[in-house]
């Protein structure tokens, strides 16, 4: 028998299973489990040639399934015939024992590859940025500083970069641009740490098959990583970042990550560097390699998303209803409240309400 192991995203499992003459493991459950009521279902599912297993399924069986993996598949190739098997990012667990096992299988193992932080991305970040992002020109320059080193393949420990600043002014924007730079139609793995309560936050970040830090890791599509509001993680988790941070290594009970050559943007909403320190102590905030501060916009900055957002918007309506409102000035409306506006979110909010008034006239 054989035993392909395939690390990565699933649209990377996808494209290597064969799509005929399959079972998957839920299929294989499922029909386990009639089987012991109805003895003829050993009849009625035929045989298959392959079995495959998603990162997903291994949530769906119990952890004694998992410990006795190996030995289960043996018993129900009897059965279902295959003889290739692929999985999909094993738990350490099942890895564990193909290696115990390994004499009595072909085995083959394969990595999905990340795009690297290359010169080529980083010209597009010093290129694209300022036309992205507005009024945030220090950051960038702060942003090619941190990841140089990436790019020259002299060190393979992950970048941890914490942009900072008040929110709406374009950190989250900042993250998702850098990814399109160096991963293009990747998308990155984005986790809104404020989401999270202790005891489900607990679960996820020290282990749980079916919903985890490391299985999100694991299965992620880009090596850029966003974790939003890390400031609202307890603090008593961040111990489970310091090897991650430190090696670019993440572990729990199911799952070890390697995430060489990593971009892991943490955002907050403190004000200062020493407001970070304070907060988050000593030991997670040695940890940064860079720390990039994200101003409020000036009123300039202010007009020119408002003009931006308004394009934005009004391009989702209909003709008809652009002519309506293109018969008020809503950008030069907006422009005369400066003062009261201090973010992106606002702008938008703002216009998304002064463009529906002239049109709930028309309906």
């Amino acid at each position: 028998m054989k035993i392909n192991i395939i690390y990565g995203p699933m649209k990377e499992f996808n494209s290597k299973i064969p799509t005929e003459d399959t079972i998957s493991l839920s299929e294989m459950v499922r029909w386990s489990d009639a089987r012991r009521s109805n003895p003829i279902e050993d009849e009625l599912i035929g045989t298959y040639n392959y079995l495959t297993v998603s990162t997903e399924e291994y949530g769906g069986v119990t952890d004694a399934f998992i410990e006795r993996f190996i030995i289960s598949i043996l018993i129900y190739q009897n059965h279902l015939g295959y003889t290739e098997i692929f999985l999909h990012n094993p738990p350490t667990r099942i890895y564990d024992q193909i290696q115990i096992y390994k004499d009595h299988f072909e085995l083959s193992i394969q990595h999905s590859s990340y795009p690297k932080t290359s010169k080529d991305a980083l010209k597009e970040i010093k290129e694209n940025f300022d036309g992205k992002i507005l009024g945030q020109p220090q950051a960038k320059t702060e942003i090619l500083t941190a990841l140089y080193d990436l790019s020259n393949n002299h060190d393979t420990k992950p970048k941890i970069i914490m942009l900072y600043g008040p929110p709406g002014v374009g950190k989250t924007e900042t993250a998702l641009f850098i990814n399109q730079a160096i991963n293009q139609e990747n998308k990155l793995l984005r986790k809104q740490f404020s989401m999270y309560h202790n005891d489900s936050f607990y679960s996820y970040i020290f282990g749980d098959r079916t919903n985890s830090f490391a299985k999100d890791l694991i299965d992620r599509e880009s090596n850029i990583i966003l974790l939003d509001e890390f400031d609202k993680c307890n603090k008593v988790f961040f111990s489970a970042f310091y090897q991650l941070f430190d090696e670019g290594i993440y572990e729990d009970k199911y799952y070890k990550v390697n995430l060489q050559n990593a971009v892991i943007l943490c955002t907050s909403n403190y004000l200062s560097e020493s407001d970070i320190r304070k907060n988050l102590g000593e030991a997670i905030f040695s940890r940064f390699d860079a720390f990039i501060n994200f101003h409020s916009f000036s009123n300039e900055v202010k007009e020119q998303l408002i003009d931006r957002i308004y394009d934005e918007e009004i391009a989702k309506y209909s003709s008809s209803e652009i002519e309506i409102i293109s018969s008020i000035n809503i950008p030069n409306l907006l422009k005369q409240y400066l003062s009261s506006i201090n973010n992106a979110r606002d702008i938008r909010r703002y216009l998304k309400q002064m463009i529906a008034t002239p049109l709930i006239e028309y309906i």
